[in-house]
């Protein structure tokens, strides 16, 4: 009996829907506060590609873990910034 052979990349983390995230959502912000196309598109990819650096190495969900802390979500729970004894 043959084994079939294993992809080398099997546990390389997938960042696909991050990156389709931020692109989408710096896009539609550029978009409309400046309606120009050409603008949006240079910043969502630049935008994609910084968190592609700083996220370069490192595991799955970081940039939501960085959106969590930096940035309040509203006020029924306060970011880790703030409080610290939610922090993960």
């Amino acid at each position: 009996m043959q084994m079939r052979p294993v992809p080398r990349n099997i546990d390389r983390p997938n960042r696909t829907p991050e990156f389709v995230m931020t692109y989408l959502a710096v896009h539609f912000v550029i978009m409309f506060f400046t309606q120009k196309a050409l603008v949006a598109i240079t910043l969502g990819l630049l935008s994609v590609y910084l968190m592609y650096k700083i996220t370069l190495d490192k595991p799955e969900g970081l940039a939501l873990r960085l959106i969590y802390r930096n940035i309040p979500l509203g006020k029924m729970r306060p970011s880790p910034a703030v409080c610290k004894r939610l922090e993960v």
